[in-house]
């Protein structure tokens, strides 16, 4: 942070303990001006309606109102403010819609005073300064569709004794043949979606995440029967990565190498990942590419991440930019 320059903070919080824990934070560091205060939505929302500011620290349970709605009249108002909630741990809703607003951090209100100030610090500098118990919170939220999936019609789990489905196993067959997902759809005459579904299934009962050990582990327990002739996925993506790489020093960006990986290798967006990370891209780089790709909305993005290896906080910190 310049310290040549000073930063208006505006505070929102309901619990007056709280609140003066937080306004001592922000008047002690070098280069902050606590603004203003507010205890209630109404106040605040006044508060934004009269006066500039360049950081709001917001609760998002206030008496008389969300603190939700203060973050959309902020993004509003003041389109270079940078927004933080300082909270409880909320509920993985609350949390989402918060950074569906625009709040570019979420912070614990137990965090210590030097883990605040510096969030502070680092919100300014360009960074999504995120608590780690509510990364993590916050990625059970894109897991839900996939744990969804592991019940039945009637919310009853389902027997992992029966292992995969008569479909399943013919889809894993496939994939042993090195077919992709698209291939594998026209043979069997459904949705690439629906390709995509069985294959998330079969590497949630094989216990896997990626076809090489879907592959194995579908062997090893009977599911499978390996044909001599299939080919190599190993090879395949060797070769992708020495294409990448070469595009990559050839400046193309990390989404036109995704596209040649996808329709030149027939690489899944798993697999396009996984070329993309050894070939040096960052995750914000290949998460954007993987949505400009394959047209992913941010939880397929961040799930994708997750299965080729990256941690839950780089996931969240490439879904926020």
């Amino acid at each position: 942070m310049n310290n040549t320059q000073i930063y208006r903070v505006f505070l929102v919080e309901d619990d007056k303990g709280t609140l003066q824990r937080l306004a001592d934070v922000v008047s002690a560091e070098v280069g902050l001006e606590l603004v203003g205060t507010a205890m209630n939505y109404t106040d605040a929302s006044q508060w934004l309606n009269d006066n500039e500011l360049d950081v709001l620290l917001t609760d998002l349970g206030l008496p008389d109102g969300n603190g939700k709605q203060l973050i959309e009249q902020t993004v509003e108002l003041h389109e270079n403010a940078e927004i933080m909630v300082v909270s409880r741990f909320g509920d993985e809703n609350s949390v989402v819609e918060a950074i569906k607003a625009g709040a570019g951090g979420y912070l614990l209100k137990d965090e210590s005073h030097e883990h605040i100030a510096g969030s502070i610090r680092q919100l300014l500098q360009g960074g999504s300064p995120i608590s780690p118990a509510i990364a993590r919170y916050i990625l059970d939220y894109f897991k839900n569709d996939e744990i969804a999936e592991s019940h039945g019609d009637d919310g009853t789990e389902i027997d992992q004794e029966s292992l995969l489905t008569p479909k399943e196993k013919m889809v894993l067959q496939y994939i042993s043949r090195g077919y992709s997902n698209k291939e594998i759809a026209k043979s069997l005459e459904i949705s690439p979606h629906t390709v995509a579904s069985h294959i998330k299934r079969i590497y949630r009962k094989l216990a896997v995440n990626s076809r090489n050990e879907a592959v194995f582990e579908g062997w090893r327990m009977g599911q499978l029967t390996i044909h001599k002739a299939a080919p190599t996925q190993s090879k395949a993506n060797k070769d992708a990565l020495q294409v990448a790489q070469a595009l990559m020093a050839g400046g193309k960006s990390c989404e036109e190498v995704m596209d040649v990986l996808h329709l030149a290798y027939q690489l899944d967006q798993e697999g396009s990942m996984q070329v993309m990370q050894q070939a040096g891209s960052n995750v914000t780089e290949i998460f954007a590419a993987a949505k400009g790709c394959f047209e992913m909305d941010d939880k397929q993005v961040v799930a994708a991440l997750l299965k080729v290896g990256f941690s839950h906080e780089e996931a969240l910190q490439a879904m926020l930019g």
